[in-house]
């Protein structure tokens, strides 16, 4: 009986460890599946705060991109206004070089109708009547060659007005308009895109001429050959060399303007 009862008191024992082991496992598994849904929780929020990260920072990217094409579109913008500056600049020259055409081309008229009534024996208050002289005669056809050339360069004929100053400059290396005449020759042959011919005219002003009123327009005009014929080293010598020799002219602004459109251009 005693065995008997022993043998069912160990029974129950085991059964208890049994149950209690049972309760711990259940409590372990209870505890492992919070942590797991705690942890799957926490998984979700990084991603959530990651996924809100990587949106902020394509914002930001894309932000960036525009400022930095909206920088590009500003600097073009000034290189843009720069150059038209640089082209007014020039437009201006080119038209008070047209007004100064005009200027000597009425002056030159005037002085044709003089020496026309001259040699024609008209009266004219201030000046003598007669017979015309040899020096009449000569200075109405030096008259007649420059002004003819120059009336051609005006209406555009530059080719005819090339050949007129070139016969001038031929007849009266040292006439009383052979600088002015090397200077329009200079022009008509820029004009023409003849770069070389022309440096070579406008340099005949500075070293024939040195004390010409053209001298200015002259040595920026070598300048801007220089600048066509791609020797841009010596372009900016030269252009540099006006402003420093001629300060606060018409031509060392325009050699301003130049070398700026120089810098633009990386030249």
């Amino acid at each position: 009986m005693r065995r008997t009862g022993a043998s069912k008191s160990y029974t129950r024992s085991e059964a208890m460890m049994v149950g209690n082991l049972i309760r711990a496992t259940a409590l372990i598994g209870l505890l492992l599946g919070s942590v797991a849904s705690h942890a799957a929780a926490s998984n979700k929020e990084l991603e959530a705060r990651a996924n809100e990260l990587d949106a902020r920072l394509a914002t930001v990217e894309r932000a960036t991109q525009k400022l930095v094409q909206l920088q590009q579109q500003i600097d073009t913008a000034r290189q843009d206004l720069r150059t038209l500056r640089g082209q007014i600049e020039e437009a201006k020259h080119e038209l008070e070089t047209t007004r100064q055409q005009q200027r000597d081309l009425y002056a030159d008229l005037d002085r044709r109708l003089l020496l026309i009534e001259n040699a024609s024996g008209v009266a004219t208050p201030g000046v003598r009547t007669g017979a015309p002289s040899q020096s009449d005669i000569a200075a109405a056809d030096e008259t007649t060659i420059y002004g003819d050339a120059f009336a051609a360069l005006k209406a555009g004929r530059y080719e005819e007005a090339i050949r007129g100053f070139q016969l001038y400059l031929t007849k009266y290396p040292q006439g009383p308009r052979a600088d002015n005449a090397a200077y329009w020759l200079g022009e008509a042959q820029y004009v023409q895109k003849d770069y070389d011919a022309a440096l070579k005219s406008f340099q005949s002003v500075l070293e024939t001429f040195p004390d010409s009123r053209k001298a200015p327009d002259a040595l920026l005009k070598v300048g801007y050959c220089q600048y066509e014929l791609k020797a841009f080293r010596n372009a900016r010598e030269t252009l540099v060399r006006v402003q420093t020799a001629h300060p606060g002219t018409e031509a060392a602004r325009l050699a301003e303007q130049r070398l700026t459109k120089m810098d633009a251009e990386g030249r």
